[in-house]
């Protein structure tokens, strides 16, 4: 008897096949990619603040490292460099442009798709990971932050990583899965600091209740990888403090100090809209604290969308799974995602200090897998029982309903959806109704009310995604959608006419100093910063308002040669009362330029 050799590596191929691309999830990457990736230069350089910053990086590894302003590093933006880490690099190995520093968002956007995907997929099979996908994809202010160079995007992959940590410490009850959880949870940390430990009680929850081992052991493994997270959320803080050299000014803080940095401007102020430089006036850009805000005017149209569903969604996943045993995945997953969506939108809801309606981009995954999740085991309840048909019916009508409100507010906008939408919710609603009526629809026919039910859900977002695709993005107060559609937008960031006749004249009279000239607010010297890749004194940090430098800080500047001109007046006019006095004192002892040519204020050459 003969044998047929089998060919090499023939064994592997069925691992091989199983492991091939997804073509539905192909096609959901594609859309992630087409919305962020399509004309993404159009915005420029979005938020000059950043961009300023990853050009310093580009020049000088010292301000890459502290995520420095300008290249002399004379003040670092106010927040961690993490974010700025990445579009550094990228100016680096693309050369310096709009797309070089607006690449790495829409790539960590398109990535947190991919990984929410996973994610999901792991706790309620592909079907409901296929549709969280979409839906996070759809999402319109996840269009937007990944068309911005905000750190939000990269945020946003950093907790949908950790999640995904957490889900394979679920399945294995190993330590290092929730280590490696914990080490993500600190890098989000270095991206936006505390709004990246916003995830921690979601994580600790599901693992206390779902995770394998016994109850102690979990407690000791939760507790390593607390201290995982803290260890890698201070390395740079602490590489700060220590550091053994002159160092920037930690923008954002009232002493230079990053630890101020953490506690107050980043910190209580946020919450509490006390401590550290612009802490307080969460009004003036997401709309009124309240539990209505993630519906108001700002918000709403960023990601409110899928919330009835989602929350209905919720509400099932846990009565559905009450009987399943401790350590049941899907269980688990609705206590994930809904205290992710639960926590975060409370604290968002709430917050007394700067709110920005991007930041609920970090609000859409939990959205988008309870939505994804909740749309199929809400279709299989409506299967069994008249309380699913009545849950499903419920939340496809409020859905469409929040959507119709929704597009109401910028009415010019594809008008023709605010029809469409209730239609196609309401025949989704009653094939929900004749599912459960034997013979009342055919296959096909129940089919198409499926595809009407999800179209409208999906329509209004969609659209305001393609609306935001298709614009540029001031990326300092990100707003989705069409033109118009968040009132309270607006601020510091977007990009500034560069007086090209005030730079020329400060290069060929710069001679020795270090710095090109000094001016106060970001609004003044980012686009200087961007233009020239030269260090730039920004009184005052951001806004204005920070402490740097004193008038005897100036003053040494000037005497030590480093600095010979300085600007006043135009765009950085600032809120600050230490850029008055430094106003006052350059006045005194400047003299003002009068063939510098500049619109842009007043230079006054201050040294030798």
């Amino acid at each position: 008897m003969t044998t047929t050799a089998m060919p090499r590596g023939a064994a592997a191929l069925p691992a091989v096949r199983r492991r091939r691309l997804d073509p539905l999830l192909f096609a959901v990457l594609a859309l992630a990619g087409v919305l962020t990736l399509w004309g993404l230069s159009r915005s420029g350089y979005s938020n000059e603040y950043y961009a300023a910053a990853a050009r310093a990086g580009s020049e000088s590894w010292t301000a890459w490292f502290f995520g420095s302003l300008d290249p002399g590093s004379f003040i670092t933006v106010d927040k961690p460099p993490l974010s700025l880490w990445l579009m550094g690099l990228s100016a680096r190995a693309l050369g310096f442009s709009s797309f070089s520093i607006l690449l790495p968002q829409a790539l960590c956007t398109i990535a947190a798709v991919a990984l929410l995907f996973a994610t999901v997929k792991r706790l309620f099979r592909r079907p409901a990971a296929l549709l969280a996908a979409a839906f996070l994809a759809l999402t319109p202010v996840t269009v937007a932050i990944g068309r911005v160079n905000n750190p939000d995007a990269l945020l946003v992959l950093l907790m949908v990583g950790a999640a995904y940590l957490l889900v394979r410490a679920l399945e294995s009850g190993r330590t290092k899965h929730l280590l490696w959880c914990g080490a993500l949870v600190g890098l989000a940390f270095m991206t936006k600091m505390l709004q990246g430990w916003m995830l921690l009680p979601a994580l600790s929850a599901a693992y206390a209740l779902a995770g394998p081992p016994r109850l102690a052991v979990r407690l000791r493994q939760l507790l390593a990888a607390g201290a995982v997270t803290v260890a890698v959320s201070a390395a740079w803080p602490l590489a700060v403090t220590l550091w053994p050299g002159d160092k920037p000014f930690i923008g954002g803080s009232e002493d230079g100090g990053v630890w101020n940095l953490i506690l107050g401007y980043n910190g209580l102020g946020r919450i509490l809209g006390e401590g550290g430089g612009m802490g307080g006036g969460g009004g003036m850009f997401g709309g009124t604290p309240g539990l209505w805000r993630m519906l108001d005017e700002q918000v709403g149209g960023q990601v409110a969308w899928l919330l009835p569903l989602a929350l209905v969604s919720l509400g099932a996943g846990l009565w559905l799974t009450r009987g399943e045993p401790r350590t049941g995945l899907r269980r688990a997953g609705w206590v994930l995602f809904g205290a992710w969506a639960l926590v975060l939108g409370l604290v968002f809801s709430f917050a007394q200090g700067i709110f920005h309606p991007y930041y609920v981009s970090a609000l859409a995954p939990a959205i988008a897998a309870l939505s994804g999740a909740g749309l199929v085991a809400l279709w299989g309840w409506a299967t069994d029982s008249w309380a699913g048909v009545a849950a499903l019916a419920a939340a496809l009508l409020a859905t469409a309903y929040v959507a119709v409100a929704l597009l109401a507010r910028t009415p010019e906008f594809a008008p023709w959806l605010s029809t469409a939408i209730p239609v196609a919710a309401a025949v989704g609603a009653f094939g929900v109704v004749a599912r459960r009526v034997p013979g009342l629809l055919g296959r096909r026919a129940l089919a198409v009310a499926a595809v009407a039910g999800v179209l409208a859900m999906t329509a209004g977002p969609a659209a305001y995604s393609v609306a935001t695709a298709g614009r540029a993005l001031n990326g300092n107060d990100v707003s989705a959608g069409p033109a118009g559609a968040s009132p309270g937008g607006g601020g510091f960031g977007g990009d500034s006419a560069v007086d090209g006749e005030l730079i020329a004249y400060l290069r060929a009279n710069q001679g020795s100093a270090k710095y090109l000239v000094a001016a106060t607010g970001s609004q003044a010297t980012a686009g200087i910063i961007i233009a020239t890749g030269e260090p730039v004194v920004t009184i005052g940090g951001f806004n204005g308002g920070d402490p740097a430098p004193t008038v005897d800080e100036l003053a040494e500047l000037v005497e030590t040669g480093q600095l010979k001109y300085v600007l006043l007046g135009g765009q950085g006019g600032g809120p600050g009362g230490g850029a008055s006095e430094i106003s006052a004192w350059v006045q005194e002892h400047g003299t003002a330029v009068e063939d510098a040519g500049t619109t842009a204020g007043t230079l006054y050459r201050v040294g030798a």
